[in-house]
């Protein structure tokens, strides 16, 4: 079935667990959900919907017990509306284990989406499930579902007649999910000015604001903007492009960085800022465009890297900002006009989700963005800048594969280039990085106590 209808695959989500949840639909328009166990690397068909209808959102608790899921009418001439009367988006909550009765959370004319929470608990399965429903209205509200067993290993929705709800956010103009963490980045307008909230939910039915920040960033003419809220191809991509791109990364070591672009006033260049919350401070960096492809009008793509964020516009200029160290301009890397490396870059829009997974809007694939180590290397044995060869090595050592093999080829490198480079001592810079990338993996809290560079300040002519 999969292989012919592969042309109507299309990802909806990617769990807290690394499942994958995807639809499909059948010759009569039937519309099929799967899971793609990130384990197992096996699928599991979960519910059909016998009904030509367009899924907004999906998503499956843990015990994969419960299946949530909004839809609307399909978009197809002198159908009938398959739908409650009235009502554009219906929402729904399923037992499928086995598939049993169906719930309708909402009927109502604006668009829903689902995620059920996924608390660090793994040892038994939860009495109680909290599924988070996003309006279209600007409003997001938390649902307790009570499940129990009944006739052996069935589950059923404990207290369906009502579920218990909390309000979350409301009257917000940008959210974001950030699945890895279960944390909801969401941004309200106090008296025309920005506030970002954080918002962490925990294992039971509890949730806090973790902290409110104001932002300098523009949002009041945006609309209404969800990021990582699974894939949604609902929302009109030509128009979002036009709005400011404002997306939160974070990682295992504790960075929280906001990257902000404004709309664009012209093609003859961009500008983009970074806050670094766990330093403090931010930057703005502006690039040059020069000649304008028509092919590229889609904007500037984010995209988390670990210790990076890269920051590109396919075709003129390519950024890879060193977030752990964002201090001096030489740890980050600056590539514009002609290089490989932007030819390489897709012309379609990224969408960076949570532990480097991207998400190709145009194809609809699913893919783990990844440095590559070897390609890393090569540009730097080829690189005659000495700002990029400082950015390189650093680069390099934080991929941490076969770090034997790697620094016997940086050795090599250096023995090499030693007369080359004029900015910083390479023997020194090497032994100093090399340290540092070999412990701080496994030993983040010392951050503070390693030293990262052997310099302290960079000419930015060099």
């Amino acid at each position: 079935v999969l292989e012919n209808n592969y042309e109507s695959l299309r990802v909806l989500n990617v769990e807290r667990n690394g499942n994958i949840i995807y639809t499909y639909k059948d010759d009569k328009g039937n519309v099929f959900f799967g899971l793609y166990d990130y384990k197992t690397k096996q699928n599991e068909h979960l519910y059909t919907f016998e009904k030509d209808l367009q899924v907004v959102s999906c998503s499956v608790n843990r015990e994969r017990t419960l299946l949530a899921a909004s839809l609307v009418q399909a978009a197809k001439e002198g159908r009938r509306n398959e739908l409650q009367p009235g009502s554009r988006c219906l929402t729904l909550l399923v037992e499928i284990h086995p598939i049993n009765n169906v719930k309708v959370l909402k009927a109502v004319d604006s668009y829903i989406w689902v995620q059920f929470l996924y608390p660090q608990v793994e040892s038994h399965p939860l009495p109680e499930n909290h599924l988070l429903l996003t309006s279209e209205e600007k409003y997001i509200e938390q649902l307790h579902i009570q499940v129990t067993q009944e006739d052996g290993n069935r589950v059923v929705i404990k207290n369906s007649g009502h579920l218990p709800r909390q309000r979350v956010a409301e009257d917000f103009v940008w959210a974001q999910w950030d699945m890895s963490e279960q944390r909801l980045y969401y941004i309200d307008l106090k008296k025309s000015r920005s506030v970002l909230k954080c918002i962490q939910f925990y294992a039971d039915e509890h949730f806090s604001l973790m902290f409110e920040a104001p932002l300098d960033v523009s949002l009041s003419d945006s609309g209404f903007k969800l990021v990582n809220f699974g894939y949604d191809d609902l929302q009109d991509q030509e128009k979002l492009s036009k709005h400011p791109t404002l997306c939160v990364f974070t990682n295992h070591t504790g960075s929280l960085c906001v990257c902000y672009c404004p709309n664009f006033d012209s093609w003859e260049q961009i500008t983009y800022s970074v806050l670094y919350f766990h330093k403090g401070h931010g930057k703005t960096f502006t690039a040059t465009l020069g000649h304008v492809d028509s092919r590229v009008t889609k904007g500037i793509t984010f995209l988390s890297l670990d210790y990076y964020v890269a920051v590109y516009l396919p075709g003129h200029f390519f950024h890879l900002l060193n977030i752990q160290h964002p201090d001096l301009i030489c740890h980050s890397l600056f590539l514009t006009g002609n290089s490989e490396v932007i030819d390489m870059l897709p012309h379609s829009p990224l969408q960076s989700l949570s532990g480097s997974l991207v998400l190709d809007w145009g194809s609809g694939k699913l893919y783990r963005a990844l440095l590559n180590q070897s390609y890393l290397l090569e540009f730097l044995w080829n690189t005659r800048l000495d700002c990029e060869k400082l950015a390189l090595l650093h680069c390099v050592l934080s991929c941490g594969r076969d770090p034997r093999r790697l620094e016997a080829k940086i050795i090599q490198w250096i023995s090499e280039n030693i007369s080359a480079c004029h900015s910083f001592d390479l023997v020194q810079e090497f032994i100093i990085a090399s340290s540092y990338w070999s412990i701080y993996p496994e030993t983040s809290n010392m951050d503070k106590l390693l030293p990262y560079s052997s310099l302290l300040t960079w000419d930015t002519v060099s």
